[in-house]
Order: structure tokens, then sequence, then C-alpha cells
């Protein structure tokens, strides 16, 4: 039990202030954005008890690959002497973000690199000059802003991605308030499971619903930072999308619409709503499972490449994609490329960036790498019986990340479409559930 709990918290804006191309969408790969409807932010939250310290990072981007989350434990490591464990980079999974490293092989821009390095960097350190004692509750609240995107019919989950609206989703978003010993709240910690895929406008940058949630939550909490932390939103998309049998992009009112009835629902609850008080105990573990892969042979990715190529035998250029055309068949072209080229040592297994952080005895954190589905998160409820699991995704760009029943079902997040798109060799191999609750429960038991 910690005697005294502190914290603090900052953001900063990551927005481009140089000329980047596009990342979230194959249709725009190579392009480069058109305009800013929205500022991109990185948010910091520093947990601080009598023997631990803990940064949870929110970047609106996409995802990045793992030289950024290495580079910040290195760097808080030198600075602080803070321990690789204690510190976890996500990503709130915006589509409407600049390139950088990892998804995007390609055409990231080195500048930018270093611009969101030094922002992050800054913000860390600037949690320690914000630093107050304080509190931290809990509560959540639900609402109808999701849909699954996997229909499932006679045990097989359709190739596209269609709204599906009897399939599983977390309905619910977890909130954590952060307040002063003057009983200001000066955090808000907010967690939701949804892809953020749905704006109109694919061409220019914006944080999409949740960078809206942070700012309404701000705005009507004067001096308060709030931070999104995405979910297990894989296989969810936005709910006022779904208007028909297929998705149908938004417009910027109807995204406005679902952040501003989240963030009512938010603030009913920090009105009128029951919280539960945290007895801080601050501890942290991150860890890899290795999950083995049904490896295909490379001629399946030669005859994949062909088909690119129309059996030309040209090799995939970033000088062939024109910023003006649709460029999505460059994209998988690209990747194809990169797995024909590195096929011999590329490794027959994926490393799953995973974790757990102990906010208290009974309430932590889960955190898994790539693009997890709501199926992991029902699959990791098993550890915790008694207590509060939160479950933040996105901490890398590896690979959409399915469990045993999807794998069984197929779709999209099963690996059916997306193994060139993550440049894998092959599909994960069956056993997923028994590595995840393997791995999960020696770390719970490493910080009991």
């Amino acid at each position: 039990m910690s005697k005294c709990f502190k914290f603090g918290a900052s953001k900063d804006i990551i927005t481009p202030c140089v000329e980047t191309t596009m990342m979230g969408f194959g249709s725009v790969y190579g392009n480069r954005f058109q305009g800013i409807h929205d500022d991109l932010y990185v948010r910091v939250l520093q947990l601080q008890d009598d023997a631990n310290t803990i940064f949870l990072i929110s970047l609106d981007l996409l995802f990045h690959d793992d030289t950024l989350a290495e580079k910040l434990r290195s760097y808080v490591w030198n600075k602080y002497k803070i321990p690789h464990d204690n510190l976890l980079v996500t990503y709130t999974h915006t589509h409407y973000g600049p390139a950088v490293k990892g998804y995007d092989f390609v055409f990231y821009n080195e500048e930018y690199e270093e611009f969101i390095f030094q922002r992050i960097t800054q913000c860390i350190d600037r949690t320690f000059l914000n630093l107050c004692e304080g509190t931290m509750e809990y509560s959540c609240v639900e609402g109808e802003w999701n849909i699954s995107r996997r229909l499932i019919k006679d045990g097989v989950a359709d190739p596209s991605i269609v709204p599906s609206p009897d399939g599983d989703v977390d309905k619910k978003m977890y909130i954590l308030k952060l307040c002063d010993k003057q009983g200001h709240i000066r955090a808000l910690v907010t967690n939701f499971a949804c892809h953020p895929s749905n704006i109109n406008s694919y061409r220019v940058l914006s944080s999409e619903y949740p960078g809206r949630l942070c700012y309404l939550l701000e705005a009507q909490n004067y001096g308060c930072t709030a931070l999104f932390f995405q979910g297990a939103g894989a296989d969810a998309k936005l709910k006022m999308g779904a208007k028909t049998s297929k998705f149908k992009a938004i417009s910027y009112d109807e995204c406005n619409e679902v952040a501003s009835s989240m963030a009512l629902r938010v603030q009913n609850t920090l009105l009128n709503g029951t919280w539960t008080g945290i007895d801080v105990n601050l501890g942290s573990r991150m860890f890899q499972i290795k999950m083995p892969l049904e490896v295909y042979p490379k001629s399946v990715f030669e005859e994949e490449l062909k088909g690119y190529n129309r059996n030309q035998n040209i090799r995939f250029d970033k000088s062939m994609v024109k910023s003006d055309e649709y460029s999505g068949s460059y994209l998988f072209w690209a990747c194809a490329q990169y797995i024909v080229d590195h096929y011999d040592e590329m490794p027959d297994y994926i490393l799953l960036n995973c974790g757990v952080i102990c906010l208290a005895e009974n309430f932590v954190i889960f955190t898994v790498g790539g693009e997890p589905s709501v199926d992991v998160k029902r699959v990791l409820e098993k550890l915790v019986t008694k207590g509060t699991m939160l479950f933040f995704g996105y901490n890398d760009a590896i690979a959409y990340v399915p469990s045993d029943k999807m794998l069984k079902e197929g779709g999209y997040e099963a690996g059916d479409r997306s193994i060139t798109e993550y440049k894998m060799k092959g599909k994960f191999q069956s056993g997923m559930d028994e590595r995840f609750l393997k791995g999960f429960q020696e770390a719970l038991e490493s910080l009991t």
C-alpha cells in the first residue's frame, strides 16, 4: 500500500510541421496529406508511489514499430533510472495521421521521427514539473457507440469488413479519474475499444473520435489533461457508420456527435456516477510471447507479386506511387516484395509485445501489441476473477491478433486477408489462447 501517490500529466502537439505522407489506408499509401482538420497529440501520464514510477503514453498515430518505445525506455532509464518495464507506449490508431516506422516502411520521414521523439521526451520531462499528490478513482459507462465488423454465418467469418449487429464488442468505456488533494480533476483516462477509421476525408489529418473526446473532456474540466487508450478494437467500428449492410464513411459533424455523446456520458458520471477508490500500489512487467506461424511457401508470395507487376518482373519502387492517385495495390506490392526479398531471414514466429501494469492489488492493466480483437480480451479476463482489468491494445505495429476461436472462424482479422499487409510469412498457429494465458499468468505471478 502506497503512503504517497503522486501523478503528473502533460500533452503536446505532434501534428507534422514538415511534409509527410499519410498512413492508415492503402488508398493513401505514399500520398501527402492535403490539410489539417484537427491537431494530433502525444499525452503522457506519470504515476508514482513509494517504490515505482510508471509512464502511460498515448499518441494520435496509427501505430509505430518497437524502435520508438525502446528509444523512450532508454531515455527514461538514462535520465531518471526508471526501468524498461515501467514505460508503455500505445497508439489511438487514428487512420488520419502521418506515415511512421512500422506499417509503412517505405515513406516515413526521418525528420518527423525525430520530431515526435523530442515532443514525447519533453512531455515526459514536463510531468516531473507537474507532479501533485492526490487520488485515483475508477468508474465505467456503457453506450451504443461501436459495432462488430466480423459477420459470422454458420461458424465462418465473412472475409469482408461488414456490420455485425449480433457480433461481440466491448460496449463499456472505462474511466480513471485523478484528482489533486483539493479535489480538482487534473487527469482523466478513458479506455474504449473501437477502430478509428471512419472519416470521409481520407487525406486530411485528424485525431478522429479519440482526440475529439479528449478535447471535449478538457474543455469541460478546466485544468485537466485527458488521455485516450485504445482497447481491443480490431474488430469494432463506430456504429454511426453502420446505417446499411456496409460501413459508410462519416462526416466530421457525425464524428463530433459520437464524441459528444461519449463526453456527455463521462461528464454525467463525474457529477453523479459511482466511483471506486484505488489504493495505489504500482508494479509493471513488460514481456513478449512467442507466437508461431503456419508458414506459407515462398511461392505463395512470389505468385502474389506477379499479380502486382503483371508478370513483368518489375520490382516495386517508391517512385511508382503518384500522390494524386489510388495506391492501395502499391502498398501490397511493396509488402509482397519485402517478403520475397527477405523470406529466408524472416522468423517463423512473431514476438508479441505484452505487459501487465498493476495499479493496485486487484486492479490491473493488460496490454497486447498489434491489433487485438475483443475475444483476446475475453480470454485474458479469465485470469482476473477478482478485481478489475483494463485492456490496452496497439502498443506496436506488428499484426492483427486473433484468438483460437477467431482462427477457426477465419476472416480478415484472423489473417485471411492481412498476411501480406503485415509482412508475415503465414497465419498464426492455433494455441493462441494457451500462450496468452501462460504468458500473462507468469507476469502476474512475478508482480506478487
